[in-house]
Order: C-alpha cells, then structure tokens, then sequence
C-alpha cells in the first residue's frame, strides 16, 4: 500500500465486495447483469463439445448454477428477469443436447417424472437457496436468530398476517413482483409457486410468538375470499367496469355499487388495524 492512492468512485459506479456487484446506495443491477453474462458465456462455451448430453449438462449445470446459487438469497430477482434467466439457461441445455434453439422447450424444462429432462430452472435454484439462507441463518440462538424473526414479523405486519404459513396463502394472490419487497415474502412466493411444503413452520411460529402479539383473525384472512374472487375474475378477463356482472354469478346491484372492488379499501377504513 505504499504510495499507492485509493481510488475515488462516485456513489453510482458499481464494484465487487464479497463476491456481490453493486453500487454505493445498494443498487444490485450490476449482480445480476455479471450472472446473465455468466451463463451467456457457458451457453456458448458448451456449443462445440465433444462429451455426451448428460455429461456436458451436468457441466453446464455446474457453471451457470453456481453464479447464480450464490448471490440468489439476498439478491432480488424481477419475474421478467428470471424468465429472461430461464431462457438463455434453456439455450444452454438445448446447445448439450445438440438441438437448436426453435426447438420446443418441454423436454428440458419439465421434471423427470412427466417426461422431461428434469433440467435446472432459476425458479427452483431460487427457492433453494432462499430455503438454505433461512436454514443456516435460523441455525443457532443468537443475533442472527433474533433479527430474522424481528425481519419476519416486520412481514407479516405489512402483508396483515398472524404466521408463515397464512403469509403463504395470502402470497398466493399476488405478482412475484408485488410478492419481492424482503426476504421472508421472497420465501413465502418462492414455495408457493414451487409448490414446497416445509416442515418447520409450526416451530418458527413458536418462537415468532415472543416477539409478535397475534390477534384471532388477521386481516388478510378476513379479506382473502375478496381478494380471491377478484383475482379469478381478472385472469379470464373481467374487469371492474364489466357490464355483464350477472355472468359471473354475482348480483348486479352487488356489481354496480363496486362492492366486490371497494369492501377491502371500506373496511380497511372502517376498521382499525
């Protein structure tokens, strides 16, 4: 370090520390940028090989999925961003197999056990590593232990939920997106879609009662059937000013009065949190 000057970088160039790019207020985009580069560069390094499919996609599988398992657990993902993830690891595995790239893409991004290769997804990486982190992190009684709960009941606050568990049901009516605000709501989006069970919830919510006064119904479970019905609506097309509401088996008066859009936002007022 003798003569030698540190240099100066503006708050918004981005750096590694710790294995993680980022910028001086916390910016990540440069952390996921280095981990589609990554798997950029080992889609078109596989290309040429000379080993058999299984072999090299078990290669593959090792240089793309490393990156990525790494920094996944802290990292926020956009869904738009994990399918563009998606795709260039399907071209990778597409390169293994020797195949091109307008090939369909169900042989490799099915399980095993309905016909497919059984290949690596982000989705699945994702939930892995968020479900290690909390592992490792939910390990001991000590400072860490104690922020993840305090983090955790911070989330169930904002979401209006009494356990892990409901947090799951209740995340299941939003966009990943929506779903991306911490870790513990990460989590919760993560298995829900993944479909994942675990086993430790019903402990987490022993020691989340020291630190968290429950109430006999929470207030996303009050709302949830609203919210539910809202939802299947909107995925088939309807909308809040249809005009046909008899169509979707609800009163007209019911319908026109935007009691199925209003009653959350009129009981939230109406009702102290």
């Amino acid at each position: 370090m003798a003569n030698r000057r540190l240099k100066n970088r503006d708050i918004n160039d981005a750096c590694q520390y710790l294995g993680y790019w980022g910028t001086g207020n916390g910016d990540m985009i440069a952390t996921r940028e280095v981990v589609r580069e990554n798997a950029r560069v080992a889609r078109d390094l596989i290309k040429s090989h000379p080993l058999t499919p299984e072999l090299s996609a078990k290669l593959l599988a090792q240089k793309i999925i490393g990156s990525f398992h790494f920094l996944a657990a802290l990292i926020k993902w956009l869904q738009n961003e994990l399918e563009g993830l998606q795709k260039i690891w399907v071209q990778a595995y597409k390169n293994a197999w020797h195949v091109p790239w307008s090939a369909a893409s169900s042989p490799y991004t099915f399980p095993t056990a309905e016909g497919g290769h059984g290949c690596h997804l982000p989705s699945g990486v994702l939930t892995q590593a968020l479900l290690q982190h909390v592992d490792q992190c939910m390990r001991h009684e000590d400072v860490v232990q104690k922020n993840m709960l305090a983090q955790l009941a911070r989330t169930l606050t904002e979401w209006h939920c009494n356990s892990f568990t409901d947090l799951i049901d209740e995340i299941e009516l939003w966009g990943c997106n929506v779903a991306n605000k911490d870790f513990w709501s990460r989590l919760a989006k993560s298995l829900q879609s993944q479909k994942v069970s675990v086993t430790w919830a019903g402990k987490m919510e022993q020691k989340l009662a020291l630190v968290l006064v429950h109430t006999k119904v929470c207030w996303a479970t009050a709302t949830r059937s609203i919210q539910k019905c809202k939802t299947r609506i909107k995925k088939i097309g309807g909308s809040r000013v249809d005009t046909e509401p008899t169509a979707w088996g609800l009163d007209a008066q019911v319908w026109n009065l935007n009691l199925l859009w209003t009653a959350e936002e009129a009981m939230k007022k109406g009702i102290p949190i």
